[in-house]
């Protein structure tokens, strides 16, 4: 679904008998994304922490922020909820807590939150609401309101971190528009080519040389998205030609830089 401005860019409510690993590949994306967990045997992947998923957990994954799902049993069935919003769409009451939120957050069943998602549930499967747009918006936005007072004393823990890649991945996402190498990681970590390599493709399943192009091309929607022309996001981000910045964009949004111009982050 989506909104006529683009602050809700996707939502979706899917429940699948027999989840296939293939359908849940790592991704990206200039969006907030929450995802609302109801079922399965499953692990979500933020960055270097890897988390078990349980009944009721609401994950937020910041824009730009690498994330996964990784299906652990294809028999069991997986049902979720995702929704993926601008920052613009953020009530005001909510900019903080959006600010310093934890990866996840485990919502009662008696909670509004879990209310409004089983409304929200009964919506999209009916699909027999007029306005739909509109109730998603309401819903959505009801949804954020109320996780800015959500309190917990309760810090759901990864079931395994990686320190070492966070500092990877953190310093890849500080420098967008270097022509990072594997074998400058290794210098500035003190780590050997081949565990970087290993660990990028073991635990975000991704190389790592297609992760720091995905982030550059990111990077570059952003700037269009800002108002800079494509050949100007293509110099920014220091490419040598425009024939392998467009080649690049198209490989790894599967857009073409002047459809996203002014639309990517309204």
């Amino acid at each position: 679904m989506e909104t006529k401005n683009q602050q809700i860019i996707k939502s979706s409510y899917n429940f699948l008998q027999n989840p296939a690993e293939q359908d849940y590949a790592s991704h990206i994306h200039n969006t907030y994304e929450i995802l609302y967990f109801l079922q399965g045997n499953v692990q979500m992947v933020i960055g270097g922490n890897v988390y078990i998923m349980k009944r009721g957990d609401l994950f937020i994954t910041r824009p730009a922020v690498f994330h996964s799902v990784k299906v652990i049993d294809t028999k069991m069935p997986y049902e979720r909820f995702v929704f993926n919003f601008s920052e613009s769409f953020i009530p005001a009451m909510s900019k903080d807590f959006f600010s310093q939120a934890r990866d996840v957050y485990n919502i009662p069943h008696a909670h509004p939150i879990a209310l409004l998602m089983e409304e929200w549930k009964k919506i999209c499967q009916n699909n027999d609401v007029e306005n739909i747009k509109e109730v998603e918006d309401y819903i959505l936005k009801a949804i954020l309101s109320l996780l800015s007072e959500f309190k917990t004393a309760k810090e759901i823990k990864p079931i395994k971190s990686n320190k070492l890649l966070d500092e990877i991945l953190k310093y890849i996402d500080e420098r967008p528009t270097e022509k990072i190498t594997v074998q400058q990681l290794s210098d500035v970590f003190f780590m050997s080519k081949s565990w970087i390599v290993h660990t990028f493709r073991n635990q975000l399943d991704i190389s790592i040389m297609d992760y720091v192009n995905k982030k550059r091309m990111i990077y570059a929607q952003t700037l269009i998205a800002n108002g800079l022309t494509p050949t100007q996001a293509c110099e920014q981000c220091n490419f040598s030609d425009y024939s392998t910045f467009y080649r690049q964009y198209k490989k790894f949004l599967a857009s073409m830089p002047k459809n996203d111009k002014k639309t990517a982050l309204e």
